[in-house]
């Protein structure tokens, strides 16, 4: 499984493709939503998102709060989920037909959500068509 989201070899359907970036971006952003859980009295998703946004402050954050080698860890998860979802995005690429050097889009801030959106709704090419089409 871990190979499947690393290697931007190969093809992936949409169904697929939203499960397995669904999973990576909560094991990636599982230490900044711990951090979240622990230090907020307040729960609110604007403040959650507003961590999620900026991954160097929140870093630096969870540094001074519990220690470097925590915030490296959590780093290294984000970092990971950084690579993964490129991939995952290439292989996703591939099955609709296209080049995987378009997953650079999934990197951008801005466009990425709506680059993941695309990719989870638009029909493989092997996906039959409907007859309205």
């Amino acid at each position: 499984m871990i190979q499947r989201w690393f290697d931007p070899r190969g093809a992936i359907g949409r169904q697929r493709f939203v499960t397995d970036t669904a999973t990576t971006w909560l094991i990636g952003n599982l230490g900044f939503i711990a951090f979240f859980l622990a230090r907020t009295s307040t729960y609110s998703f604007a403040q959650l998102g507003a961590l999620l946004d900026h991954p160097a402050q929140a870093l630096d954050m969870i540094s001074q709060a519990f220690g470097f080698p925590l915030a490296l860890v959590v780093l290294g998860l984000w970092l990971a989920q950084v690579w993964a979802l490129a991939a995952l995005s290439a292989k996703r690429l591939h099955d609709l037909g296209q080049g995987g050097w378009l997953a650079g889009l999934s990197l951008v801030p801005g466009i990425q959500i709506v680059f993941w959106l695309v990719l989870c709704v638009w029909p493989s090419r092997s996906e039959p068509r409907p007859h309205w089409a």
